[in-house]
């Protein structure tokens, strides 16, 4: 499920859905939009089109960061300074201010932690893991996962 940036003709804003195939249920596409909320509280991350979560920075700085909420298409912003390479101290639901990082885990490219939210396409919604080093674009999705999501009734991908 990781991929690293993708090219200029992947991303979503630069797609063209001439001969997309809505009856091809076997792959999740890149630039699938993705709902994504809280585990805990459930509520919706999504703030004016983007994912917004709670962030605490290296020198303690309190702020938040947006996410692209398309999948495989790593735009982001953040109210804070976060530096390539950097480790995010905790990403937290603005909801309900728990956090999303996930005890115990680690990024599969190397040893930084990893925050985990829920995504879905249109009412399945599964587990996401992704990467808490700004830069690092590692992120997962169980493959039995992406089945229950892809086999949805759903038009979005």
């Amino acid at each position: 499920m990781h991929r690293d940036k993708p090219p200029r003709s992947e991303r979503w804003e630069d797609k063209v859905w001439q001969g997309h195939q809505y009856n091809d249920r076997t792959v999740l596409k890149s630039g699938s939009y993705l709902r994504a909320s809280c585990p805990f509280c459930h509520e919706s991350l999504i703030r004016d089109g983007m994912i917004r979560l709670d962030t605490v920075n290296t020198a303690g700085e309190e702020g938040w960061v947006e996410l692209s909420p398309y999948l495989n298409v790593f735009d982001h912003r953040s109210s804070v300074e976060l530096s390539e390479g950097e480790e995010v101290g905790d990403m937290r639901c603005p909801n309900c201010g728990k956090s999303l990082t996930v005890p115990g885990a680690s990024c599969e490219r190397g040893d930084s932690h990893v925050a985990c939210m829920m995504v879905g396409i249109s009412t399945i919604e599964v587990p996401m893991w992704f990467c808490m080093r700004v830069g690092c674009h590692w992120h997962r999705i169980d493959p039995e996962d992406v089945h229950k999501i892809i086999l949805d009734d759903s038009l979005e991908w």
